[in-house]
């Protein structure tokens, strides 16, 4: 647990800061009018998005992919408590939402392995400090 704490005291006041500054860039921003379709339109891609983000391990898998790309049993193995079917479904939902890619490898034997397309990637830094604010009230 002690190693965990030294890195966290360094990212912290950086996550501090850039939520502080990304605060005060939105403060200065002129407010836009939207008419009610443009609205309409983009809650749907909110509804969208949080429906995938806000099932059980979406996070989990989508946090440790924005690390590296990794193999099917190497995501079961750190995501303690999902089950391989659960894992699989999960998996399914997040390449057909966008999130993340899946590439075979045709060797004996076959080895599947998944990575963030870009979009993913986008999404993992929007939740990086949500899951900061998280594990800070730990």
């Amino acid at each position: 647990m002690a190693s965990r704490r030294g890195p966290e005291k360094e990212v912290a006041p950086l996550i501090e800061d850039f939520l502080s500054k990304l605060a005060l860039v939105i403060s200065k921003r002129r407010p836009r009018e939207y008419s009610v379709e443009e609205m309409e339109e983009q809650m749907k891609g909110v509804v969208s998005i949080l429906s995938v983000l806000s099932q059980r391990w979406s996070l989990g898998i989508i946090y440790l992919l924005y690390m590296k790309s990794l193999k099917f049993n190497e995501l079961r193995d750190l995501l303690h408590g999902i089950s391989s079917r659960t894992l699989t479904d999960k998996l399914r939902m997040l390449e057909r939402s966008g999130i993340l890619t899946r590439s075979v490898t045709s060797s004996a034997p076959v080895r599947v392995s998944y990575t963030l397309t870009t979009s993913g990637r986008e999404i993992a830094l929007s939740c990086l400090p949500l899951l900061y604010q998280l594990h800070k009230q730990e």
